[in-house]
């Protein structure tokens, strides 16, 4: 399942079934739950895709003044 998927599935769930718990290996999970983590996840990999790109910045404008002197 992809994430495109999983959230359109997610938004064509009645809310009720939402909190549903249901079978999983390892854990009971429900849909809200993994919808939140997922939720989190994704706020986290933007967080990290911004700050590897700011400090990509910086190094490459560390870099620049190097060569200069």
């Amino acid at each position: 399942m992809n994430l495109h998927r999983f959230y359109r599935q997610y938004e064509d769930t009645p809310k009720d079934d939402r909190f549903d718990v249901i079978a999983t290996p390892a854990e009971p999970i429900s849909l809200f739950v993994i919808f939140k983590r997922l939720e989190a996840v994704r706020a986290q990999q933007r967080y990290f895709k911004e700050m590897e790109n700011h400090l990509l910045s910086l190094a490459e404008l560390g870099f620049q003044q190097i060569k200069k002197e």
